[in-house]
């Protein structure tokens, strides 16, 4: 059956319809009321639950036109309420042909798979339901508290200095952002407050001020340095040499240099697991040279952090004790559905100092004794979700051992495509394989050919992989890790991939 020409009703909404038609069920007119809260909630699961498993049969990527949905959709909202029967219909023939299916395990291997768990999907609907408003620790004293302790059962899952936990002596801990971007801005503000507050006499001005990084490192570090009006963000090249890390030595050569135009240095950004290519940065020497010249060191863990809780990947990570921020996306592999970012600073003043603002109408007693944590002053927004119990479901579901084998797995499955690609003839590795990150080529090919290559496979509608380019050449990014994902998953998208030669 086709709707307007935007696609196919699925068979799973053409099931639900007919699964529902029997159904006596009353159209009542109070959108409020409890049962009927109920009584579709159970459904609405239901049909979740069915869509994570119907997905894998879909196209991977939507195929619809754009501005398709302003099409099929009313040009004004209903005057009077609708029946949840008819919006579920719309939610099958309208959303879900527009829809790419990021949890189809056995075809998504684009950007980084991510991971909306079970446990983590309740959680994020016991968000919504308790409507917490935690933006300081009186508007919802278990809101804060479970945050608190859920980022110190995190830090010491991931291996994390004790500086970092909220329970340790110091004045170190761990927040919640909405994502590494804004855990980003968050820091460098605070990085360029402390310069400010250092400085003797005349206070440098944000244009003149520079926060170096590598040429692979994520963009939205270059956007941070956009909203907070730093002048400067020095790219430093990374090399295929040093598999695409940046180096201490080219770091600081950049320093002395701006140094000299008397430009004003303020944190340097280092990177574990690089988007293209999952590369390490050297944390302990950045940081080393961050000292040397009183620099912020934050990190960029947004994907590679969550596999500090391998033993085997704890070298990838030395010189976190030396460091002042790290950031982890707990949506990227961690189980979680966006967005929860955990953001840990060795020493909160500097955060404090650069956000902090008590209107009078926010004043209360527990917050002016200086017992509680406010975690409104550790953000941009003043408004908190109640994210932590996401997290919080899913610690306490898969254990830290269940999730370890999560993490671990990823690994074994980007190995598994690896070694498919080395004995493939028409492939060649491009770049070490890391993580759960696969980057490869079609071997003495043009640039050309390796984009019409990447289209082919795109336009199977079985399998989704995007590109990158390391020095210059494009690479095709196979990512692996979906928490349904298995080694056939992996080898029937390698049959995929390969039937596009």
């Amino acid at each position: 059956v086709t709707l307007g020409g935007v696609g196919m009703i699925t068979l799973g909404a053409l099931l639900w319809r007919a699964q529902k038609s029997g159904e006596k069920r009353k159209v009542d007119d109070d959108p409020t009321d409890a049962e009927d809260f109920k009584s579709w909630g159970v459904e609405l699961l239901t049909w979740i639950a069915d869509y994570r498993k119907r997905c894998r049969d879909l196209p991977v990527i939507s195929r619809v036109k754009p501005n398709y949905l302003r099409d099929m959709l009313p040009e004004s909202a209903p005057t009077k309420g609708e029946p949840w029967g008819r919006i579920m219909t719309d939610l099958e023939t309208a959303i879900v042909p527009g829809l790419t299916h990021w949890e189809a395990s056995n075809k998504f291997f684009a950007y980084f798979k991510p991971h909306a768990s079970y446990p983590a999907v309740l959680g994020e609907l016991l968000c919504a339901g308790l409507n917490v408003m935690g933006f300081d620790w009186i508007a919802s004293p278990a809101c804060t508290e479970l945050e608190v302790v859920t980022l110190d059962w995190l830090a010491k899952f991931l291996n994390l200095p004790p500086k970092f936990h909220s329970c340790a002596p110091g004045p170190g801990g761990g927040v919640i952002q909405g994502s590494a971007g804004e855990s980003a801005t968050v820091v460098l503000l605070a990085a360029l407050t402390r310069v400010q507050q250092r400085a003797a006499g005349k206070k440098p001005y944000r244009e003149d001020m520079v926060v170096y990084c590598s040429s692979e490192t994520h963009a939205i570090v270059q956007k941070s340095c956009m909203i907070l009006g730093i002048g400067h963000l020095r790219s430093v090249q990374a090399k295929e040499e040093d598999a695409w890390a940046l180096t201490a030595d080219a770091i600081e050569a950049a320093i002395e240099e701006d140094l000299k135009t008397g430009l004003v240095p303020i944190a340097i950004v280092g990177t574990s697991g690089t988007t293209s290519s999952c590369a390490f940065d050297p944390l302990d020497e950045l940081a080393a040279v961050a000292a040397k010249y009183g620099l912020w060191t934050h990190v960029d863990a947004a994907y590679g952090g969550a596999y500090a809780c391998l033993e085997e990947l704890k070298p990838k990570f030395k010189g976190l004790a030396m460091v002042d921020s790290f950031c982890v996306n707990c949506h990227k592999k961690l189980l979680c559905p966006f967005d929860i970012a955990a953001l840990y600073v060795a020493d909160r003043k500097p955060i404090l100092d650069a956000l902090s603002l008590q209107p009078e109408y926010l004043r209360n007693a527990a917050s002016d004794s200086g017992a509680v944590v406010d975690y409104e002053h550790w953000q941009m927004p003043l408004g908190r979700r109640f994210r932590a119990l996401k997290l919080w479901f899913v610690l306490r579901r898969f254990g830290t051992e269940g999730l370890r084998n999560h993490v671990q797995r990823g690994v074994d499955l980007a190995n598994c495509f690896a070694g498919l690609v080395d004995a493939h003839p028409a492939f060649e590795i491009s770049c070490p394989v890391s993580l759960s990150l696969v980057c490869f080529r079609l071997k003495d090919r043009s640039e050309d050919d390796q984009v019409a290559f990447l289209n082919a496979v795109k336009a199977t509608g079985k399998c989704f992989i995007i590109h990158t380019k390391l020095g210059g050449k494009i690479a095709m990014r196979f990512a692996c890790g979906g928490v349904e994902q298995t080694e056939s998953d992996v080898r029937r998208a390698f049959n995929v991939i390969a039937s596009c030669l």
